[in-house]
């Protein structure tokens, strides 16, 4: 352990409870529910038989991994809201059954684990493990995010488990357990690797199990949940473009949606959801400068109209999606409708077309939502 830096050093130094069956029943309880709690994650503790029930936990920390080798008699394990709300922690946890046999409750599935099994539980929601028998385990915590997998398929992961009944399971288990067993010796560089090792080993078996579960057509369902609450979300923006306080705290609301999900719907289509709605309402404002006639408003009232507050705001931004100030642009349609004739039939366009910015032939014709007030004509 020498020339470790401090932090590592404190990080990494194992450490072991053991409650024998001499001590007093609650106070076995007590010392075993806070030593999970300190080690893994925050839970309750309910031995089979309290008066003659004991155990061994020995932890090692390789940041940002939690190893935990577990030896008990029979024991139920459980974590609830209140336990989450407790300790604050977002994290999955891999148990790997080295003997005996466990039974893992989460996402309404029960899963069985047998020796050579592995299971995933998802920290962030509640889960009850039960022990019937004595048995001896690997516990591995890990960041929720270290597998790269979104909400949805960690869904579909838990309580399964994974045993040697694929040649990807059969090759892998093993190996996670040799690595999650013999970390504590190395420098602490070493402890590292084998850690990032781990999680890479982990993230492989994860995304096979999920693979030979059919995730996909789960994913397939969940895009076209997601194509559906864009489309709504499309139309009620359209309807409220020009609410200056049209904002995506107010959309979420209205939806029933997370502000996180609303902008993850539209960062999937490559925008976000304040472009989007500047876009949208620069369409609107350019339609309408373009109507041209005597009795339209002016610029700025067009704007406001519109929902931008600022009438510089809206000249840069109009400027900068069109190459040109509102001002110019109005004026350019505000031409005698004979001279527009007169210009289209030169460029060929025939006597229907009218010539917009930099020459370009375009039409009135209506467009859907997002492609703009105008059509560009080879």
């Amino acid at each position: 352990m020498n020339g470790n830096p401090p932090a590592e050093r404190r990080l990494s130094a194992g450490h072991a409870l053991h409650c024998p069956a001499t001590l007093p029943p609650d106070d076995k309880r007590a010392q075993w529910s806070g030593a999970v709690s300190r080690a893994l994650l925050s839970v309750d503790t309910r031995p089979k038989r309290p008066d003659r029930w004991s155990a061994r936990i020995t932890t090692e920390e390789i940041d940002p991994v939690r190893i935990a080798a577990v030896d008990s008699d029979p024991l139920t394990l459980s974590r609830n809201p209140g336990h989450i709300a407790a300790d604050g922690r977002d994290f999955l946890m891999a148990r790997l059954q080295e003997d005996g046999i466990s039974t893992v409750h989460q996402d309404g599935r029960t899963g069985s684990l047998v020796p050579g099994a592995l299971a995933f539980c998802d920290a962030s929601r509640p889960f009850t493990l039960v022990m019937p028998e004595a048995y001896r385990a690997t516990v591995i915590v890990m960041p929720r995010r270290a597998l790269g997998l979104p909400e949805s398929e960690l869904r579909h992961l838990t309580a399964r488990p994974i045993g040697a009944d694929t040649a990807l399971s059969a090759m892998l288990v093993p190996i996670i357990s040799r690595l999650a067993g013999g970390a504590g010796p190395h420098p602490w560089h070493i402890r590292r690797q084998l850690a990032r090792t781990l999680l890479d080993l982990l993230t492989t078996l994860a995304t096979g199990t999920l693979d030979s579960l059919g995730t996909r057509d789960v994913e397939d369902r969940r895009a076209g949940a997601d194509r559906a609450h864009l489309a709504r979300l499309h139309a009620f923006i359209n309807k409220h473009l020009a609410d200056s306080g049209l904002s995506p705290e107010t959309i979420a609301r209205q939806h029933g949606i997370s502000v996180r999900y609303l902008h993850k719907l539209f960062q999937e289509q490559g925008t976000t959801v304040g472009r989007w709605i500047r876009q949208r309402r620069l369409e609107e404002c350019r339609k309408e400068l373009a109507r041209g006639g005597r009795s339209s408003r002016t610029v700025a009232a067009v704007a406001q109209h519109w929902g931008f507050i600022s009438p510089a705001h809206f000249s840069r931004v109009f400027r900068a999606a069109y190459g040109m100030s509102p001002r110019e642009w109005q004026a350019l349609w505000r031409e005698p409708v004979g001279a527009s004739h007169d210009r289209a039939i030169d460029g060929s366009a025939g006597p229907a077309a009218l010539v917009g910015p930099a020459g370009a032939l375009m039409d009135d014709t209506a467009c859907a939502p997002g492609q703009g007030g105008a059509r560009h004509r080879a």
